[in-house]
């Protein structure tokens, strides 16, 4: 009887160290490549441990992975519904306002951005999320609430993509009141190279995460060095704030005139 209790239990801590596994081997296997496989294990998570915490996360791969765009959208509109609390509740809102988007279902699309701003207004997607706002509002003809929209990109993303393409909406649409990102007086250096492909490397990293920046050549010494500049940032206090923001996170960075 005790060898037999002590078999079932064993069982039973197995079990749930694959049903407690099965979310990051499901994210590993995502990360790999190896879709079909991070799809089994995603759908057995959700399916084994509904209440989980993890359940957000594991619906929305499930609807990265999903090759039906409505049932993608259905997915994370589901995430949206179910785990709004949760920390992927942002994304999952903004993907499924993409796929309106991309079959031109403008409305629906503008729809959920701004539902996505007025739920999450924290959100890091604040500059992305008000650029493509802006980008709908021009497709559906409303110029002045795009230009908005294209501002509070700038002022949320100084620095970033996202800024540099709303001061090109904004300057096509002849908005007089915009600073073009291009003319920002201030940059923030995080690195300097002998090697130039170092500073490219580096350059296209922050670019993957969507920061803009620019690769300057000086002379000291008679020795060349490659510096990478994030940016252009309009002031001097949002090059600051962002420098300090690397800062905290172990990188170096400081603040330099353009």
């Amino acid at each position: 009887m005790h060898k037999l209790r002590l078999s079932g239990l064993r069982a039973m801590i197995g079990l749930l160290f694959l049903l407690g596994a099965s979310l990051n081997d499901g994210l590993a296997a995502a990360r790999a490549g190896e879709y079909e496989g991070a799809r089994r294990h995603f759908a057995s998570f959700v399916r084994e441990r509904p209440n989980d915490a993890g359940v957000a996360q594991a619906t929305l791969w499930l609807a990265r992975l999903e090759s039906d765009p409505g049932t993608a959208r259905e997915l994370y509109l589901r995430v949206v519904a179910r785990h709004g609390a949760s920390p992927y509740a942002d994304s999952a809102l903004f993907e499924a306002a993409s796929i309106d988007y991309a079959f031109g279902l403008y409305q629906q699309a503008t729809t959920k951005l701004k539902q996505l701003l007025s739920l999450y207004p924290a959100t890091p997607l604040l500059a992305e999320t008000n650029y493509w706002l802006g980008v709908c509002y021009m497709i559906l003809g409303d110029k002045s609430t795009a230009a908005v929209h294209f501002h509070e990109a700038q002022s949320r993303g100084a620095g970033s993509i996202w800024s540099l393409l709303a001061a090109k909406e904004l300057e096509d649409i002849g908005d007089t009141t915009t600073t073009s990102a291009t003319q920002g007086g201030y940059a923030v250096q995080v690195g300097s190279f002998i090697d130039r492909s170092r500073a490219e490397r580096l350059l296209s990293e922050y670019r993957d995460k969507g920061r803009a920046g620019e690769i300057r050549q000086v002379t000291i010494a008679g020795r060349i060095y490659y510096r990478l500049w994030l940016g252009p940032f309009a002031t001097q206090q949002e090059a600051s704030t962002y420098a300090e923001s690397l800062r905290a996170q172990g990188k170096a960075a400081m603040v330099v005139k353009r």
